[in-house]
């Protein structure tokens, strides 16, 4: 006999199968990422079709087989789908759901993983912030849930907290001081932050998700804080991703 089992997730991906089905990707707080098969869910009576597209979050209630989960029953507790009706925020969903896939793995609790990209795609539907800025907000917690953060509340080298400080590739910041009285430092390509971009990453690392998109930023630095994002993924996450090709098309191929 099949186990049943009910999960909270949201719809990644979604394509057609046979001539009614769908197959899904799942994120889920349970289980991680998985896979579903959602047997006639291309009709448009079916009550599996509207929470079986990307963007929706709810309740999944699901046979597990073998090798794989068969979707029985949705309640759909929110949905995005908006998101699909404008171009640009596709393109930066879609950003944000290979991220999520990147980083997470099937039978691998990831509830913070779902709780951030639920909260990132609740600010974008809002169109409050600028959608540069909510990428960036979403790469950083991101980074930060895998572990792969870096130091920005004190030097690195004499552990003092510092309102101006040296980015480098090494781990974290170096502040001024250390900087000039260790020349060799100079080797590692160094990135400096205003003190103003460095609030401003030091709030995105600390702020309660229910916060961490309260907040604007001006041109000068939000262009401060992608050249920053730019150079740090760069160095700390050596993969690319499909999806960033739509968003420089987006923009003209001048967000990096």
């Amino acid at each position: 006999m099949r186990e049943q089992v009910t999960l909270t997730g949201m719809v990644l991906t979604s394509s057609p199968m046979k001539e009614y089905d769908r197959r899904i990707e799942l994120l889920t707080r349970e289980r991680g990422r998985i896979s579903a098969f959602a047997p006639g869910a291309r009709r448009a009576a079916n009550p599996l079709s509207a929470g079986t597209i990307p963007f929706h979050f709810g309740e999944y209630t699901l046979y597990q087989g073998r090798n794989s989960y068969t979707v029985k029953a949705v309640a759909v507790k929110k949905s995005f789908g908006d998101i699909a009706e404008d171009y640009s925020m596709t393109c930066y969903a879609a950003y944000f759901v290979e991220l999520a896939q990147y980083f997470t793995r099937e039978n691998i609790e990831a509830s913070g993983e779902l709780l951030l990209l639920y909260v990132t795609l609740l600010n974008m539907q809002k169109a409050v912030l600028k959608l540069p800025l909510i990428r960036i907000i979403y790469e950083m917690r991101m980074m930060q849930l895998q572990g792969q953060g870096i130091e920005l509340f004190e030097c690195l080298r004499c552990h003092r907290a510092n309102t101006a400080a040296v980015y480098f590739s090494a781990g974290g910041l170096v502040c001024e001081e250390c900087a000039r009285s260790i020349p060799e430092l100079r080797s590692y390509y160094p990135l400096v932050l205003s003190p103003d971009a460095l609030y401003t990453l030091q709030y995105i690392l600390s702020a309660p998700l229910e916060k961490l998109y309260s907040f604007t930023v001006t041109e000068t630095i939000l262009s401060e804080l992608e050249h920053f994002m730019h150079s740090y993924l760069g160095r700390f996450l050596p993969h690319t991703f499909k999806t960033l090709d739509f968003i420089r098309e987006e923009t003209g191929g001048t967000n990096e």
